[in-house]
């Protein structure tokens, strides 16, 4: 029992050390290369090309603003495109004791917006992205002019998210104990077939790393902030999910038809059903990363969405 005992120890201190030594690593390597905005709860960090109506890009789970660096650059050509790292996320910081329900992720950026006069802006959620949009279209109906959705995670799951299911830990010291121990060395063990896993059945673009922020979800900060993420979402959809029909902006959804993350059929009706005459696209041979892997069909969708006069029948009431 005591050999078992000082095996374990030396377990947890071999992981204590290399998760410090990836960590020490990407931030040797990687540094803001954008503007820092404090609002309450946290930091937003976020970049700003283009010129033209605004257009806020807001990633997924494990994500950060360089998942957009192709689909920004498209739109730049006629939007002034924001993108932000949401709370928690890349390089934006959540302070210890923000929630990361929806409702307050949606606060921060819309915080953020004031802050900075982004005084109306048309929404690009992917994936967890999309909740959040859809939170801020009900919380902001004055502000957001638009929502176009990618991917969303837009109603309670019922299963798992494939490889990000091992991101719910819903209690706060296995979380703590997890991501500062066994997370980075699994992660970097088997990080290639779960991002493969992720971009099904599209290939990983071999920039994705380093161009696309890929690097930056094996920090043991990226690890913990997602599994806090992951949890606090299923409650905070459960809060909204009856509530889309009363959005009255333009709303969009397109999705990867073979999207291995989330169920496209699901996430879709939970729009159209309360929103139906949203506008909607199915991309075929596509997963669940479009906004990297089919950015010219993202932009496309995009400026029909932007450019839509359609509203909810609430709204035309």
């Amino acid at each position: 029992m005591f050999i078992l005992l000082i095996v374990i120890a030396l377990l947890i201190i071999a992981g204590v050390l290399f998760t410090n030594k990836v960590d020490k690593g990407i931030e040797k390597n990687f540094s803001p290369s954008g503007k820092l905005t404090t609002v309450n709860g946290g930091i937003i960090h976020w970049q700003v090309q283009g010129n033209g109506p605004s257009l806020i890009l807001i990633h997924g789970l494990l994500g950060n603003s360089r998942n957009f660096a192709a689909l920004a650059s498209l739109l730049a050509e006629k939007y002034t495109v924001y993108c932000v790292d949401r709370p928690g996320s890349g390089f934006s910081s959540r302070f210890r004791h923000t929630s990361a329900t929806f409702e307050t992720q949606s606060a921060m950026l819309l915080e953020w917006m004031e802050k900075e006069n982004i005084h109306s802006a048309s929404l690009v959620g992917h994936s967890m992205g999309g909740g959040i949009a859809l939170r801020m279209a009900l919380d902001a109906p004055d502000t957001i002019s638009s929502v176009t959705l990618l991917c969303p995670l837009t109603t309670p799951l019922t299963g798992g998210a494939g490889p990000l299911s091992m991101l719910y830990i819903p209690h706060e010291p296995v979380r703590k104990t997890v991501s500062s121990t066994i997370a980075s060395p699994l992660r970097v063990q088997f990080g290639k077939k779960q991002v493969g896993q992720i971009f099904y059945p599209e290939a990983v673009p071999h920039d994705f790393a380093v161009n696309g922020g890929g690097i930056l979800a094996l920090h043991s900060r990226s690890f913990y902030e997602g599994s806090r993420d992951t949890v606090s979402a299923q409650g905070s959809l459960h809060r909204q999910k009856d509530r889309y029909r009363d959005i009255t902006c333009p709303v969009g959804v397109l999705y990867g038809e073979k999207d291995a993350i989330l169920d496209p059929n699901t996430h879709m009706s939970a729009v159209l059903s309360e929103l139906p005459d949203a506008q909607s696209q199915l991309l075929s041979e596509a997963g669940h990363m479009v906004p990297i892997t089919q950015p010219e069909a993202c932009a496309a969708f995009i400026e029909s969405v932007t450019s839509s006069d359609a509203v909810s029948p609430k709204a035309a009431e």
